[in-house]
């Protein structure tokens, strides 16, 4: 019973701090080149933009990779790496599995920024907004406390600031880019 609270535990603790990593990253992210940001702190804020990315992404795969060895309801390898293989909870699961793939994308394709382009790297870079909200999706429908109140506000207050940040993004946008 010990083993099955500790491997649960890392899940949940796993998957949530993956998810408010990927929202403080693709918050910051989205802001960190505006005109607006003094120019001596968007090196703070590129830097904590990029390693929370990091770490959001190594959450993930730890997230999943501790799915593997739950002794409670084991999911096999394939049913990981695989979006809506898994009979529990199909879409919900499919969902975490693409978030971790299109975060893996913006990573390596940041990794690999001088050999790809900055326009290739720029359009990899938008898959963070689609990957958060399929994150927030895979969090309520699959978390195992997203009942609870605190779960419902927490995922509330985050989508509710995503909103707010990509619609003021979109509004300070320079003009040239607004086609």
């Amino acid at each position: 019973m010990m083993e099955y609270l500790t491997t649960w535990g890392v899940i949940k603790a796993a998957g949530l701090s993956s998810y408010l990593l990927l929202f403080v990253s693709v918050c910051l992210g989205t802001f960190a080149h505006s005109k607006w940001i003094v120019p001596r702190k968007r090196a703070l804020i590129l830097t904590t933009h990029q390693w929370t990315g990091w770490f959001g992404l190594m959450f993930g795969i730890l997230h999943g990779t501790v799915l593997t060895i739950d002794s409670y309801k084991p999911f096999h390898v394939a049913e990981i790496l695989v979006p809506f293989l898994t009979n529990d909870m199909r879409v919900a699961t499919g969902l975490g599995i693409l978030t971790l793939y299109m975060l893996l994308a913006v990573q390596i394709s940041s990794d690999l920024l001088k050999r790809i382009g900055k326009k290739v790297w720029r359009t990899v870079h938008y898959l963070p907004f689609p990957a958060y909200l399929l994150s927030l999706l895979h969090g309520i429908l699959a978390g195992s406390d997203s009942s609870s109140i605190a779960a419902r506000m927490m995922y509330a207050i985050t989508g509710g600031i995503f909103i707010i940040v990509i619609v003021l993004r979109m509004r300070l946008r320079p003009k040239t880019l607004q086609t």
